[in-house]
């Protein structure tokens, strides 16, 4: 199976994590040792884990019926995915306003 790097932009700088392919942006960034928002475990329920797609968004699978009903209840911005549900397809980098 293929692997992607994801960058991870943080205030310390950039981590790295080789994910396989449809993996999710919450698998790379817990994998990477960095924190996460979220209280629903994942599965598409609080909204509390959005990452702002810096680069290789056309990387990412488009939203799942599960993301895609979360974003009808909470809106994000064209360049934000919910972690739990983006699915990486590609080398893609991502941040949130928290790292």
């Amino acid at each position: 199976m293929p692997t992607f790097r994801v960058t991870l932009l943080t205030t310390a700088g950039a981590r790295h994590f080789e994910l396989a392919a449809g993996g999710t942006l919450l698998r790379a960034a817990l994998r990477a040792g960095l924190p996460v928002a979220r209280s629903c475990r994942g599965v598409a329920v609080c909204a509390a884990c959005k990452m702002r797609i810096v680069d290789g968004g056309e990387n990412l699978a488009p939203p799942s019926p599960a993301e895609a009903a979360l974003i009808a209840r909470e809106p994000l911005q064209p360049n934000e995915r919910y972690a739990c549900q983006a699915r990486v397809h590609g080398p893609c980098t991502v941040t949130t306003g928290y790292w």
